[in-house]
């Protein structure tokens, strides 16, 4: 078998293995919990601040280097969750909080609540949810080319975290970190792409958010 042939071959198996997706590794609540989580509050998207306190939301994430933000990154990953949250409206029932209201909402809280916990609480009892999920963006950075040349490929970096509405532990966090690189240097990569282009940011952030989504409890 040539060489060619070998490539083209890799490839198929490849695109074969994204088209099936990764092996489910759903996590599992513990059963006391999972008999309760019902409703989830889904918060708008929120941005990393170098010098942000540990509120409002304790947000464990370390490893991850922040770089630029598009302006739009928080309505567009906000809106890519929504998206990817429809298939587990089976499971669950989703109330998706509007900016407006989490910032009035969050204004109230902040008046009242002295630590993270009571601050989860408060958003649960509030919208009678009984877990919080919450998302931030690290880097959102738009390419520098088109879909066949870059000179700077597409960057993304956020993190998505379940809080427990009573107690506001975390329940489940994933952490999507990912920077476009060549299919010649990583053709490993190729199923997480999803295509033999450089994707766009949105393009990015949306595998990214796909593939996070499938370990959601």
């Amino acid at each position: 078998m040539t060489k060619l042939k070998i490539i083209f071959c890799l490839i198929f198996v490849l695109f074969f293995l994204g088209a099936c997706g990764v092996p489910d590794r759903t996590t599992h609540l513990p059963s006391a919990i999972a008999e309760r989580v019902k409703a989830i509050l889904v918060l708008p998207f929120d941005v990393h601040c170098p010098t942000e306190s540990p509120l409002p939301f304790y947000c464990p994430v370390t490893g991850i280097v922040p770089g630029e933000i598009e302006p739009q990154a928080k309505e567009i990953l906000s809106s890519l969750l929504r998206k990817e949250l429809e298939p587990l409206t089976t499971r669950y029932s989703f109330l998706v909080l509007s900016q407006n209201d989490y910032e009035t909402l969050l204004e109230e809280a902040l008046s009242q609540s002295k630590d993270h916990s009571s601050l989860i609480r408060f958003f649960a009892e509030k919208t009678g949810t009984q877990a919080i999920l919450y998302g931030k963006v690290f880097r959102f950075k738009e390419r520098k080319g088109s879909s066949w040349s870059v000179v700077e490929p597409a960057s993304v970096a956020f993190t998505l975290i379940l809080y427990d509405g009573q107690s506001g532990r975390i329940l489940w966090q994933r952490t999507f970190d990912e920077t476009q690189k060549p299919l010649s240097e990583d053709l490993l990569r190729l199923p997480l792409y999803g295509k033999i282009k450089w994707l766009s940011v949105e393009e990015l952030a949306q595998r990214g958010m796909m593939n996070l989504l499938k370990s959601f409890p």
